[in-house]
């Protein structure tokens, strides 16, 4: 039986190893792709979100005695989920569309501000900070009124639907934030911080009455 040539063990061995290599080479081009697509569709999530949620606003909340017959049902078409018949419910009780038109008001929005606060791909919740001015008779000023609102949102196909709707107030802002009693038993204070007192701090004012500079609700 005749001997193995060293050169040939050495050459398999090298293309054994130039195989692994180009493997690892495309798998890691695969995972780099598809973490770059990932991010890529999350970030055109961001964009795209944010600019119906501005959109949605001014449709739901900006309206007049001529359009806000249509202003509903395009609002109604970007509804889905408990939004809608939450919507439908305030639209019926308020009989909006023929109060709109038989007192000619006018309802003017201006966004503010507006951001994403968190999303995916597929899901996004937007912050919108808007006044929203409301005149009647073409003449008389009714309310401006400053406001701050979240849209929760989800993607269905193409478009983005709204599934939440959350009108934030002084009253929902606080109850969002935390209120710590006391350090953990194994905390130390920051040099020139007094210890943490034994009791838990003051509940904080009321938020102010109406017409004192709270926010309102947004009518829609």
């Amino acid at each position: 039986m005749a001997d193995k040539k060293p050169g040939t063990d050495k050459g398999r061995l090298g293309l054994i190893v130039l195989a692994v290599l180009v493997v690892a080479a495309v798998a890691a081009t695969a995972f780099l792709g598809y973490r770059y697509t990932e991010g890529r569709s999350v970030e055109d999530a961001r964009e795209s979100s944010l600019a119906a949620a501005r959109d949605y606003a001014n449709t739901m909340f900006g309206y007049n005695a001529e359009n806000v017959s249509d202003h509903i049902d395009q609002s109604m078409s970007v509804l889905t989920g408990p939004a809608k018949p939450e919507y439908t419910k305030l639209i019926t009780e308020n009989n909006l569309a023929a109060e709109v038109r038989k007192q000619q008001v006018v309802s003017e929005v201006t966004i503010q501000d507006a951001g994403v606060v968190t999303n995916t791909a597929d899901t996004s919740k937007v912050l919108i900070f808007m006044n929203q001015s409301v005149t009647r008779g073409q003449k008389e000023l009714v309310s401006i009124n400053p406001s701050r609102l979240t849209f929760n949102m989800e993607r269905q196909g193409d478009r983005w639907m709204i599934n939440h709707i959350e009108v934030i107030t002084d009253d929902t802002f606080r109850s969002k934030l935390e209120v710590v009693e006391s350090l953990p038993p194994d905390a130390k204070p920051l040099p020139g911080q007094s210890p943490a007192p034994s009791q838990a701090p003051s509940a904080p004012p009321a938020a102010p009455a109406p017409g004192s500079g709270a926010p309102a609700v947004p009518v829609p």
